[in-house]
């Protein structure tokens, strides 16, 4: 008998720990999609769209379209020869980075420093944030867009950078008539090995992995 018992008390014992761990597991499963839910209602997703001309709108034009739910923010707008349309930089070379302001979620801003013949063999891209400062990335090329989660991108500096800005602001550039500036190829850039690479180059501003200390502009 006392065997017995014994045996029903250890199955009762653990009968309430797989009970509590299951009560745990649930709870973070709960919190993990009330995050998720959180973050999908103020995430912004930019797209790029060429507007053919018109008769009464005058040149064709690049527009920077924010398709998501919350508004795009820090956004700095650069150009690639090719883009993978992949995670990171593989080999891609940005350059002419301009920073613009920030897009409503349904609101729109003309790129009208690109000019109305950009050919389709170059590349765009756009980094930003949401009101968290986390990252995203828009790429372009071959009249395809890829969004991913991250900065996939090069994190430019916004400030001046031992007196000159890397990033010009949308408002001092009227055409790319002139040489590049600040182009920049995976070598110009650190990333913390541990960061999973989902999130590329840097999952936050001021964050985990600031390849601005290790930017060197030719």
């Amino acid at each position: 008998m006392e065997d017995l018992a014994l045996v029903v008390c250890t199955g009762g014992a653990m009968l309430t720990i797989l009970i509590s761990v299951l009560a745990v597991l649930v709870s973070v499963g709960s919190l993990a999609l009330s995050y998720a839910s959180n973050r999908r209602s103020h995430m912004p997703v930019l797209q790029f769209m060429w507007e053919s001309a018109q008769v009464d709108s005058g040149e064709p034009k690049w527009w920077l379209v924010n398709v998501g739910t919350g508004p795009a923010t820090n956004i700095v707008v650069a150009q690639t020869a090719r883009t993978g349309l992949t995670r990171g930089l593989n080999g891609e070379v940005w350059f002419n980075p301009v920073l613009v302001p920030s897009i409503p979620a349904g609101g729109k801003l003309s790129l009208s420093w690109l000019g109305g013949t950009m050919g389709l063999e170059s590349g765009l891209g756009a980094s930003y944030t949401d009101v968290e400062r986390y990252f995203y990335t828009t790429k372009c090329g071959d009249d395809v867009s890829m969004f991913f989660s991250g900065l996939h991108l090069p994190r430019w500096p916004l400030l001046k950078l031992s007196g000159n800005k890397a990033v010009k602001t949308w408002w001092g550039v009227e055409d790319l008539a002139g040489p590049q500036w600040s182009s920049v190829t995976a070598d110009h850039v650190r990333r913390r090995w541990w960061l999973p690479s989902r999130f590329g180059l840097s999952r936050r501003l001021g964050g985990w992995a600031d390849p601005v200390l290790s930017y060197q502009p030719r």
